[in-house]
């Protein structure tokens, strides 16, 4: 049934972290600005958010509310930040991007785990290695320029050395300034290694930011106030997001009994830890947030994105199709050229780290994903990932709560 005009607004915390991005929280408000009157305009509701973010001790919050006929939601969104560790990496020099990048791969080749991804995600693997094919493509660039000027030096051997040395270390860092910062090279090779980092535990700074951000939750917990908490996670940050619950877990127990407490995962990356024979502390991390059975947990995947596992269960690692929305986690497949215009899609079907962001923005038109309807849906989290339209069937053309939804039932 509809929602009345008195009811008061449904009012939710949604907890977001992002995946290894250098991108400080002013950034993410401007996205979401932007995103939040897309979200408006697709389905037909009225939104507005602070002009300005608020600091907290893990990042920062702001305010956020939507309308439409019959209903009303406020929400805080709150940043759980650690951009800061991404830029600390990204400032080195390049010779330590390209020593840690090739570093890694040599970890990912003797451990094997190249060979779990291509097992359990082909696309990831060929995501992983496109990085490094990059790389090979640009050294051998390179070598080849330095050769010719070696070779065609008219000069003696040493100085024809150093011409053929000068000519390639041009070439090369001409080709990071324009190809590599393209394809986000320098990133990647940072990712790269900082997961290894990770996964063995040689990243002191992230484990103590895990920390803080489990206490950060404990303590929102413990505020109440709200009708349920989200805890959300893209890309590097799903098993940030896992992490962080785990931990606040091991802290309190009984934190899923004070408040309804949620969980979703989009372009999760999370696999890539646990496929690690070094991976057994971010396993367990995973299945003490499954275990704990009144977190509703539901992870979105598409095959669209190469840059995420698909089909894949974050917890057990088998294979994962559309599942019923009652088990955990509830693992749904979705396509991100549905949430595009056909134009749009047409112009980033190549930009592989585009669409990999569309998980945690909003739709260009209705479809059965929608990450800001997690944010501003009237209805209760797992009402709206049980539904296999997902927004389609909570909100009706004129915007308005659709016949069949009663806010917070199934």
């Amino acid at each position: 049934m509809p929602l009345r005009d008195q009811d008061p607004p449904f009012r939710r915390h949604f907890v977001f972290v992002a995946g290894y991005d250098p991108m400080d929280v002013e950034g993410h408000h401007r996205i979401f600005q932007r995103e939040m009157a897309r979200f408006g305009t697709v389905w037909q509701a009225s939104a507005s958010c602070d002009a300005h973010p608020r600091r907290t001790p893990t990042g920062a919050l702001w305010t956020a509310c939507a309308s439409g006929p019959g209903w009303a939601t406020e929400t805080c969104f709150e940043m759980f930040a650690w951009d800061d560790l991404v830029r600390a990496d990204m400032r080195r020099s390049r010779w330590s991007h390209l020593r840690g990048g090739l570093r890694a791969i040599a970890d990912m080749i003797a451990t094997g785990t190249i060979l779990r991804y291509f097992r359990f995600s082909h696309r990831y693997g060929i995501f992983f290695l496109l990085t490094y094919f990059v790389l090979f493509v640009m050294l051998t660039a390179a070598v080849s320029a330095g050769w010719v000027a070696f070779a065609a030096a008219p000069v003696s051997t040493l100085p024809a050395l150093g011409l053929g040395l000068l000519a390639a270390a041009i070439v090369f860092l001409g080709l990071m300034r324009t190809l590599g910062a393209r394809v986000r090279l320098k990133q990647s090779l940072d990712l790269a290694e900082f997961s290894v980092d990770f996964v063995r535990g040689r990243h002191p700074a992230i484990e103590t930011r895990m920390a803080a951000f489990a206490a950060r939750l404990q303590a929102i917990a413990a505020a109440g106030g709200v009708d349920e908490i989200v805890v959300a996670g893209h890309s590097l940050g799903a098993m940030h997001a896992v992490s962080l619950l785990a931990c606040a877990l091991e802290n309190d127990p009984d934190l899923p009994q004070k408040v309804p407490l949620r969980l979703l995962t989009v372009g999760s990356t999370a696999a890539k830890f646990a496929l690690h024979p070094a991976g057994a502390r971010l396993r367990r991390a995973a299945w003490r947030v499954f275990e704990a059975e009144p977190i509703y947990w539901v992870e979105f995947q598409a095959r669209d994105d190469i840059v995420s596992f698909y089909k894949v269960n974050p917890v057990t690692l088998r294979h994962a199709g559309n599942a019923n929305g009652l088990l955990r986690p509830f693992v749904r497949q979705v396509r991100i050229r549905d949430m595009m215009t056909p134009e749009t899609f047409s112009r980033f079907r190549l930009d592989i780290m585009r669409l990999h962001c569309q998980f945690f923005l909003a739709n260009d038109r209705r479809a059965t994903y929608d990450f800001y309807a997690f944010i501003f849906a009237p209805v209760r989290f797992e009402v709206l990932a049980a539904e296999m339209a997902g927004p389609m069937a909570v909100f009706g053309p004129d915007g308005a709560i659709s016949a069949t939804m009663e806010r917070g039932a199934a």
